[in-house]
């Protein structure tokens, strides 16, 4: 983790204009998917109890799910492998992977929603098999957003069906368990500072989680093909302060 953590450190670095500018064009192309969390999480301010921490939940998703969520991994998954993109490629690209990112979203926010109406129900339904349902529940929702982790970055390096998408992206999160359930919480607190910045998610931290994805994918996939990844030039203090001497 450590080794992705010192690439993924470099390659942000090289890219911070790069970070604020993609970030800022997933913001206007995601409007109307940021006014529908907006407006969720309102309604669940305004209802409060469980619906609370559901819309937090479903706005996330929300966010996430947007079609133009798909365009930041496109970039990113080029960052990661040292090659660069300009908006013009970046666009014809993100437009073969539209209407499957399309119906990845989807598929995650009526599953997300579905998860979280059955947990209202069930913990409405009260008794012991009430707990064992809503208990349920949660860990099926713990399932599915380790699994949306990997989503859209496995699309964009895979490049495969829906269906096949989403099977990989569950044998991922399965087969890396440990590494799923740590990236789940960097999610969260991506998020978290984004919202409570305000700014933040509009200026850089979903690119900025868009890299960190594609930077542990393809860490990942040696361990799967067997290709060893290309060694990097150790980088130091000298070039985090004065890189123009480089």
């Amino acid at each position: 983790m450590s080794d992705i953590l010192r690439r993924y450190f470099w390659t942000g670095y090289d890219h911070l204009g790069g970070i604020v500018a993609y970030n800022l064009l997933w913001s206007l192309l995601s409007l109307p998917w940021i006014g529908a969390a907006y407006m969720l999480l309102r309604f669940g301010f305004s209802l409060g109890g469980l619906f609370l921490p559901g819309a937090v939940v479903l706005a996330g998703v929300l966010l996430f799910g947007s079609p133009a969520t798909v365009l930041l991994f496109v970039v990113c998954t080029y960052w990661a492998r040292g090659d660069e993109l300009n908006l013009r490629e970046l666009l014809l690209t993100g437009r073969r992977f539209f209407w499957r990112a399309t119906a990845l979203g989807g598929s995650l926010i009526v599953a997300t929603g579905l998860i979280l109406v059955n947990m209202v129900f069930y913990q409405q339904l009260g008794g012991w098999l009430g707990a064992l349902l809503s208990g349920l529940m949660i860990w099926l929702l713990l399932l599915v957003g380790i699994m949306a982790l990997y989503l859209f970055p496995v699309l964009v390096t895979q490049e495969g069906s829906v269906w096949a998408t989403l099977r990989q992206s569950l044998l991922l999160a399965v087969d890396n368990l440990k590494l799923s359930l740590t990236l789940l919480l960097g999610a969260i607190f991506f998020l978290a500072v984004g919202l409570a910045s305000g700014l933040g998610l509009f200026c850089g931290v979903m690119t900025a989680w868009a890299l960190l994805m594609s930077m542990v994918l393809r860490a990942l996939l040696p361990k799967y093909t067997g290709e060893a990844l290309p060694v990097e030039v150790p980088r130091g203090l000298r070039e985090l302060i004065r890189p123009w001497e480089v």
